[in-house]
């Protein structure tokens, strides 16, 4: 009997998603400050986190939204915005722009510090690596403007 070796390459995979809430009273978009406890701390990013096993990419988002902000606010629509795929195809981030009626306090958890509602040419500043590529992307911006002129 020989002894053989068997190397197995297991491919990792896992989403995440986000989202910037949209009022449709000011037209502002809601970003969140992260915590010193969290990766790329003192950064303005989207709301969200990681999609467990078993669940839908929107279930997570809603989860995720509840855990960071404590609740789920009045959600008008739900657009898609962007799908982020890493290079080695691992990782994907899925964006949505959550339509709310009207602005709203979010509770502070221990993964954000600040929050802001801001216009779309006016977003705080120093944004998340991914939050900047995706809300500065022309196709994005394209997309983000359409959203805000179709609410009313």
């Amino acid at each position: 009997m020989t002894n053989t070796l068997v190397c197995v390459i297991i491919k990792i995979m896992y989403d995440a998603v986000g989202a910037t809430f949209l009022s449709k009273d000011t037209k502002k978009f809601c970003l969140n400050k992260r915590s010193k406890k969290v990766s790329n701390p003192n950064t303005w990013s989207f709301w969200g986190g990681k999609v467990e096993s078993g669940e839908t990419v929107i279930g997570a988002l809603k989860r995720e939204i509840e855990e960071e902000i404590g609740f789920v606010p009045e959600i008008s629509k739900i657009h898609p915005l962007d799908i982020y795929q890493s290079a080695d195809g691992h990782f994907m981030y899925h964006t949505f722009v959550i339509v709310t009626p009207e602005e709203f306090q979010p509770n502070m958890n221990q993964e954000s510090q600040d929050y802001c509602w801001s216009k779309l040419n006016r977003l705080p500043r120093p944004l998340h690596q991914g939050a900047r590529k995706t809300l500065l992307d022309k196709n994005n911006v394209k997309k983000l403007k359409l959203i805000v002129n179709s609410i009313s």
